[in-house]
């Protein structure tokens, strides 16, 4: 019941420039990085890659990839607290998705990306450059889609154009992530002379300097030139050498030559959110595995899912509020959305009975399973439901 490649597993390689880890080790182990926010990835014997997420009473995000350094081994993920103790469960897929849920969330919001949340650049980093960090985010990535069907759905499409080898459109002012300079640039651009524009330049003269483009002009079509060069080059000429090494990374699993083949195919991966849940598509996710007609249980089981039903709207409309709908698959599965091909195994709802110890839900992430507790109250199921994920959010936090 785990995800895999349907290809044979690659032997352990040489890390490339500016991995963490070179040597084998055996284990599920992790070191932390007292310079990084991550995870020194180490590679787990021959049959599979290991990732292992520290997670505190805050949930900080450091995570990490194992596995060679072709990306080709199965993960193997543990999970273990603060004290590091490990959760104990065996990963047959939840452990994973849930894992790169969190890894790609951490890369989403990284130092690497600049610009809005869902529609990000490349920042630019001399540390990463020097260690080849845009290589191993390149990576990452990789492995978030193809062993976990994780979309990034936050690249901006100039960036999602980049990557499939395609000409972007030119740059705009909005897409200069440095303020100072972006002022500058609009201060140019809003001249309404040619002497109030070398204004403007000689003002802006340290910073248009770096850029390349430091010129006086003598009409206005070269006040629009110089300010479409200078954010040409602070957007794209710049990273030219940080995206080659991003680029690299994509080439994990030979992934950058199916993008390339088919962007029709992936572009809303990249640079859409998916749709959001709503209650009612719930009935059609789960399948629900009910007593025969008849018994003693059935009624129960009919209430419940009647409660279900309430309290999936009662959470859309923001009744149960910080729970929102995304955080019920995360509880069962590990995931927040369904994934682009679907779930590997169909997910189903079960009942728990014995009211008196069983009152919250409970889930096998890797079977893709939900069970519901029996409860005669509609506020004692609401409540129950409610508080029994919120104090779920995530493995290796009791």
């Amino acid at each position: 019941m785990e995800t895999t490649l349907n290809m044979p597993l690659a032997p352990p390689e040489p890390a490339p420039a500016g991995s963490f880890e070179s040597e084998p080790v055996p284990g599920p182990l992790f070191e932390r990085n007292t310079t990084e926010e991550w995870i020194t990835p180490r590679w787990q014997g021959s049959g599979g890659g290991c990732g292992a997420v520290m997670a505190d009473t805050t949930l900080q995000h450091r995570v990490d990839i194992g596995g060679s350094a072709s990306g080709l081994a199965k993960l193997d993920v543990i999970f273990v607290d603060s004290e590091g103790e490990g959760e104990g469960a065996v990963d047959d897929g939840g452990p994973t998705r849930e894992y790169l849920r969190l890894l790609m969330r951490a890369i989403q919001h990284s130092k690497i990306f600049d610009g809005p949340e869902d529609d990000r650049l490349l920042a630019l980093d001399t540390h990463y450059l020097e260690t080849g960090l845009y290589t191993l985010f390149g990576k990452m990535v990789t492995v978030c889609i193809i062993h976990g069907g994780v979309r990034p759905c936050f690249f901006s499409k100039r960036l999602f154009l980049r990557l499939c080898g395609k000409s972007p459109p030119a740059a705009s002012l909005d897409e200069v992530g440095d303020q100072s300079f972006r002022e500058k640039l609009l201060k140019i651009k809003g001249a309404e002379t040619v002497r109030e524009a070398n204004d403007a330049i000689t003002d802006a003269e340290d910073s248009v300097s770096m850029m390349g483009t430091l010129r006086y002009i003598t009409s206005l079509e070269q006040r629009d030139s110089l300010v479409q060069s200078a954010a040409h080059y602070f957007v794209d000429g710049r990273m030219h050498v940080a995206f080659r090494q991003f680029e690299e990374g994509f080439k994990t699993l030979g992934f950058l030559d199916e993008l390339r083949a088919h962007p029709e195919i992936f572009e809303d991966l990249f640079t859409s959110a998916p749709k959001p849940l709503e209650a009612k598509d719930f009935s059609t996710l789960f399948q629900v595995d009910f007593s025969v007609p008849g018994s003693n249980r059935r009624p129960l089981e009919n209430q419940t899912i009647c409660f279900w039903r309430d309290w999936l709207i009662d959470v859309e409309e923001g009744e149960c509020s910080p729970l929102t709908l995304e955080m019920v698959p995360e509880f069962a599965s590990g995931a927040s959305a369904v994934p682009p091909l679907g779930f590997p195994l169909h997910p189903v709802i079960e009942f728990l009975y014995n009211e008196d110890t069983k009152i919250f839900p409970e889930a096998n992430t890797c079977a893709i399973v939900l069970r519901l507790p029996i409860h005669k109250q509609y506020e004692k199921f609401k409540s129950c439901m409610t508080e029994g994920i919120l104090q779920a959010p995530g493995f290796g936090i009791a």
